[in-house]
């Protein structure tokens, strides 16, 4: 009998290790997104997915232009093998394998805080989650503020009813419980 109850007891520990293992993979948290943090740097990237797919596109730096103030960012998109599209990572530093990430967008509904926070998320949990710090309109859409997750999530404007486009202010009131974001980045310290 106790040796039937500590067989039961290690499969209820090894399980629940298991799950929390595999949960933080797809963890949001303030300067983390599933296995990147802070500390990531872009020659991370390839060993930290190397079960998904890494299609990179790097920019051309200031190519040695005398005064030229305009550069592109590299991007790193997340592939998973049947082709579903989970991250796009940018760097800090454009062309630097020993940069660190500047924020990551998320594509894939798996990734959510430990609150369940996410691109699944409606308006009304968000609301109830996430303290929303400030809301600023664009002429298509509204971005949401966490300070707290050092993150944002936008919404289109359509689904808000909103069907001019201007940046007049758009109030927590006027955004319908039932909208889900379009985007969700979190931003690195």
């Amino acid at each position: 009998m106790i040796r039937v109850a500590l067989s039961f007891f290690s499969v209820v520990i090894l399980s629940t290790l298991a799950s929390c293992s595999g949960s933080s993979q797809y963890e949001v948290a303030k300067n983390k997104v599933g296995l990147i943090d802070s500390q990531t740097i872009v020659d991370d990237i390839e060993t930290i997915f190397k079960n998904d797919s890494v299609v990179k596109r790097l920019s051309e730096g200031l190519l040695g232009i005398p005064g030229a103030y305009v550069q592109e960012d590299d991007k790193y998109l997340i592939y998973e093998k049947g082709g579903k599209h989970l991250l796009t990572i940018t760097p800090k530093e454009p062309l630097d394998s020993l940069s660190t990430i500047r924020f990551v967008d998320i594509f894939d509904e798996k990734y959510k805080t430990k609150d369940g926070l996410g691109l699944n998320s409606t308006f009304q949990e968000i609301d109830l989650l996430a303290h929303i710090n400030k809301i600023e309109p664009t002429f298509t859409k509204v971005t949401l503020f966490f300070d707290k997750l050092n993150a944002t999530m936008t919404l289109d404007k359509t689904e808000l009813g909103i069907k001019t486009i201007n940046t007049k202010e758009v109030l927590k009131e006027q955004i319908p419980d039932l909208v889900k974001p379009k985007t969700f980045v979190v931003w690195f310290d």
